[in-house]
C-alpha cells in the first residue's frame, strides 16, 4: 500500500506536470521544444489551473473535498488534451536526446559535473532537511486543510475556528500541497520536505537551464559551464536567511521560496523571449501562467508583478515601436490585477 501511495505522489510531481506542459510547448519555437521547457511549462500550467479553481472555492468557504474533486477532474481533462495535442512533440524530444550524443566529450563532462551537483543538492535537501519557522504556518495549514476539510478557516497555530484568512486566501500554496497529500495519502509534511524540496529544486534548475539556452543560443559548448556556476552559486549563497539561494535550498515548498526561486526567474525567461521580434503563442501562454503563479505563491505579487510587467511593457514597446505590443504585454497581468481588486475588497 505504501508503494502505491508513493507511486501516486511521484506521478503527480513528475510525469503529470511534464504532460501538462505539452500544450504551451506545442506552440513554441524549435529552440524551446525541449523536455526541460515542457516540464517548466507543465508546473506553471498546473499552478495556473489551481489558482483559478481554488480561489473561488476558498472565498465562498466551500469544502476542500469538493475542490479536490473539481480540480482533479480539470487536471485529468487537460492531461488527456495535452497528450493528444502534443503527440507530435516526442519526435523533437528524441532529436534533442540524439544531439546530446554528438556533443564533444568536454561538453558531456561538463553536463555530467552539473548533474552530479544537482543530484547532490537534491539529496542534501532531503537528508538534511531544514525546518524553517514558516513551516509552523505552511505545513500546519496543509494539515488543517486535509484533516478538517476547510480552507483558511482555522488558525494555523492553534487549530481553532476563525474567520476566513483573506491575507492568504488568494495564495493557496499549502492547499495545493494538501491536494497532493489527499490524492496520495502521504502526510503534508512529508510531501513538502521529502518530495517537493528536491523536485522543485530540479524544477528551478530547469528554468535556469532555459535561460542559459536563450542567453547562449549560439554558444552551446559554454552552457554546462554556465549551469555549473549557477549550481555552485546556489550551494554557497547562504549568506543570510533571506537570499534567493537560502530560499531555494531550505524552503522551496513555501510561497516565498517559490516566488524567489521559480517565479521571478521564469518571469525573466519569458521577457527574454518576448523581447524577440517574433514571439510564439506558447510563450504568451507561459507568461500568463507565470503571472498567475506569482499570486498562487504569495500575495505580494499584487504589487510586484504589475510593476515588473508595466516597466517591461514600456521598454519593449519602445524597443519594438509598438503601443499595441506594450498593451498586450501589460494585459497579461490583468487576472493578477483583478485578484488584487478582490483582495482589497475582501480586506
Amino acid at each position: 500500500m505504501e508503494i502505491i501511495r508513493w507511486g501516486i505522489l511521484l506521478a503527480l510531481v513528475l510525469p503529470v506536470p511534464f504532460c501538462l506542459g505539452l500544450i504551451p510547448v506545442k506552440h513554441m519555437d524549435r529552440l524551446q521544444r525541449t523536455p526541460a521547457m515542457t516540464y517548466v511549462c507543465g508546473w506553471f500550467v498546473s499552478f495556473f489551473l489551481f489558482e483559478l479553481t481554488a480561489v473561488p472555492f476558498i472565498l465562498f468557504e466551500q469544502s476542500f473535498t469538493l475542490l479536490v474533486t473539481v480540480y482533479t477532474c480539470i487536471v485529468a481533462a487537460v492531461l488527456v488534451l495535452s497528450l493528444w495535442k502534443g503527440r507530435s512533440l516526442w519526435k523533437d524530444y528524441l532529436e534533442e536526446i540524439r544531439t546530446l550524443g554528438e556533443m564533444p566529450w568536454t561538453v558531456k563532462l561538463g553536463w555530467a559535473v552539473f548533474f552530479l551537483l544537482v543530484f547532490f543538492q537534491m539529496a542534501y535537501a532531503v537528508l538534511y532537511e531544514y525546518y524553517d519557522g514558516d513551516d509552523a504556518y505552511y505545513i500546519a495549514i496543509a494539515v488543517l486543510t486535509d484533516k478538517f476539510d476547510t480552507m483558511y478557516l482555522r488558525d494555523a497555530y492553534s487549530g481553532y475556528i476563525r474567520p476566513l484568512d483573506t491575507r492568504h486566501a488568494f495564495s493557496p500554496t499549502p492547499v495545493y500541497q494538501a491536494w497532493l497529500s489527499r490524492l496520495s495519502g502521504i502526510a503534508p509534511a512529508v510531501v513538502a520536505h521529502s518530495v517537493l524540496a528536491p523536485v522543485w529544486l530540479m524544477f528551478l534548475y530547469c528554468i535556469y537551464g532555459q535561460i542559459c539556452s536563450r542567453l547562449l543560443r549560439n554558444q552551446k559548448k559554454y552552457r554546462p559551464l554556465f549551469m555549473i556556476l549557477i549550481a555552485v552559486w546556489f550551494m554557497y549563497g547562504n549568506i543570510s536567511l533571506y537570499t534567493t539561494e537560502t530560499f531555494a535550498m531550505t524552503r522551496t515548498w513555501q510561497g516565498k521560496g517559490m516566488m524567489a526561486g521559480m517565479v521571478i526567474p521564469a518571469l525573466f525567461l519569458c521577457l527574454l523571449y518576448l523581447a524577440q521580434e517574433d514571439v510564439s503563442q506558447g510563450m504568451w501562454l507561459l507568461f500568463i501562467c507565470v503571472c498567475m503563479t506569482a499570486v498562487f505563491a504569495t500575495s505580494i505579487s499584487f504589487m510586484v508583478i504589475p510593476t515588473i510587467t508595466g516597466v517591461a511593457a514600456v521598454l519593449l514597446g519602445i524597443r519594438k515601436k509598438s503601443v499595441r505590443f506594450a498593451a498586450e504585454l501589460f494585459l497579461c497581468c490583468a487576472p493578477c490585477l483583478l485578484l488584487a481588486v478582490c483582495y482589497m475588497v475582501m480586506r
